[in-house]
């Protein structure tokens, strides 16, 4: 069958790391919070415009990959209405009834056809006399398009079948003829990218266009095209260990020992990299007695490096202003060890829920409160401040492949101003000689660059030493002392600054 043309998705990927990996399928003219316990499906081989399917989806029964296509179309037909989180969405409509594998399958179905729209609207667009169809016609010819065009291992006539068996329950008989045809034409027709670069990144890298026009003008055309792929990369599960009961050499073996295989991280020497399609069969990571035991969170190596750069040390006083859901706070309780202090706040009492649960696994010593980290209840309390303020997210969009659907351009200036009054806010619980660190998940000026040089207040000094970054990662930091990490360099995008306060004992 001839597919729509292009590398596999995300633009393709060579090694197991975070982002940024090599590209592994046909280019035309160079154009061409993952949930925990859930492996992330098997990576693709470059056949044109496919993937291998997850193995959570192999041996699956008709009736049961029916019931997950039909919770996948009403969680895809909730986003249209209310844009939310892709991971809320797969845990809202999945069944109770749902094993592992139809849960796997369910997250597959609704982060492949969000991270791909654009890409999927165009390539059955073709083969519509109309442009515009009811929204359950719409969010069924995306989900079978999908498992056409991007799932190996799913039968041509079953993604066909179950996309029109979506329709019976909506009084939509009319258009079951309708994606019958259009998808057997999906199948079996090729349809060429689009040839100008704008529309090309829009709709082949399935890319808002404010966002590529932004990008283009800002970074380039090929730095553009680098970041939607990277974009639209899969993001591994990686594990940050516990460095005040374990390391990663033991760490592995001991997770080895249950069928759960890993390799080194990227660029954080704490960090390792799960690889679900070389564990065990029927091996998740969650059941492991490490886990279990606490020796070891879930987060991106970038996040690690973070709390590496904020630099806790040992019987230091430590603040995370805004700390769910917690992976930050437990790598700066581990750095500032038994003597130490570490407090973890949240304004919002459902995330502080979240913190509480992660940081009672690890066995963290932190002190968790609510609170408003622009109006903390401290002043010149603490050694060290982390402000990791909420954000876009544009540099996690390929783990969060809604939010690219859900942020406008102008949500930008909202944020940046929030990030300011947070900094601010923050700043005042730090001590004399103490030290503010600032960090978001996002590479757009307006919440980075623009934010650390409105900061003024007095007292407060950039830092322009690397900190506890390992020697691999110390080509992220800048003449000007801040922290930067692209989604292109194999790792989630992000951004830090410190400052110290100066006063006191440096």
């Amino acid at each position: 069958m001839a597919r729509g043309r292009g590398n596999p998705r995300g633009g393709g990927r060579g090694r197991v790391g975070d982002s940024g990996n090599s590209a592994a399928g046909q280019e035309e003219d160079g154009w061409g919070r993952i949930r925990e316990g859930v492996s992330v499906p098997a990576r693709p081989h470059a056949r044109r415009g496919r993937v291998s399917r997850s193995s959570a989806v192999r041996g699956r029964s008709a009736p049961s990959a029916d019931l997950v296509r039909r919770a996948a179309h009403a969680a895809l037909l909730s986003f249209e209405k209310t844009p939310a989180a892709a991971d809320l969405l797969v845990e809202r409509f999945s069944s109770k009834d749902f094993g592992a594998r139809d849960r796997a399958f369910l997250r597959e179905l609704v982060y492949g056809v969000l991270r791909w729209r654009g890409r999927l609207d165009f390539i059955f667009g073709q083969f519509l006399s109309k442009p515009n169809v009811a929204p359950p016609v719409r969010e069924a010819l995306r989900l079978g398009a999908y498992q056409l065009l991007f799932m190996d291992r799913v039968p041509a006539h079953s993604a066909v079948d179950g996309a029109v068996s979506l329709l019976d329950r909506r009084n939509l008989g009319w258009a079951r003829g309708l994606v019958n045809a259009v998808l057997r034409k999906v199948a079996e027709h090729e349809v060429s990218p689009p040839e100008s670069r704008e529309d090309y990144l829009t709709i082949w890298e399935s890319h808002p266009r404010w966002l590529v026009r932004r990008w283009m003008r800002a970074l380039g055309e090929e730095e553009a095209q680098r970041r939607c792929r990277a974009n639209n990369e899969e993001a591994p599960v990686v594990f940050r260990v516990n460095t005040r009961v374990s390391d990663t050499r033991s760490l592995a073996a001991e997770l080895a020992s249950e069928g759960v295989a890993t390799q080194p991280g990227c660029a954080d020497p704490d960090c390792l990299i799960f690889l679900p399609d070389e564990s065990a069969p029927g091996a998740r990571f969650s059941d492991a007695a490490a886990w279990r035991e606490g020796k070891f969170v879930v987060m991106d190596e970038s996040s690690s490096l973070v709390s590496r750069f904020a630099g806790a040390a040992p019987g230091e006083s430590v603040l995370d202003a805004c700390a769910a859901p917690g992976g930050k706070t437990a790598c700066l309780d581990w750095a500032a060890g038994e003597n130490g202090r570490v407090v973890a706040g949240e304004r919002s009492s459902r995330r502080l829920a979240l913190l509480q649960r992660n940081c009672a696994r690890i066995r963290a010593d932190a002190r968790l409160l609510r609170m408003d980290a622009m109006k903390p209840p401290f002043h010149e309390a603490f050694d060290l401040v982390l402000v990791d303020a909420p954000c876009s997210g544009l540099g996690v969009f390929r783990r969060h492949p809604d939010a690219r659907w859900r942020f406008r351009e102008e949500d930008l200036a909202a944020q940046a101003k929030r990030q300011k009054e947070l900094l601010q806010g923050a700043a005042r619980a730090v001590r004399r000689g103490g030290r503010l660190v600032y960090s978001v998940c996002t590479n757009e000026p307006e919440e980075t660059g623009e934010v650390a040089a409105s900061f003024r207040e007095p007292g407060f000094v950039p830092m322009l030493e690397g900190g506890a970054l390992p020697e691999d990662a110390k080509r992220y930091l800048q003449p000007d002392g801040s922290l930067r990490i692209t989604p292109g360099d194999g790792l989630d995008g992000f951004f830090a600054m410190r400052w110290r306060k100066e006063g006191g004992n440096c």
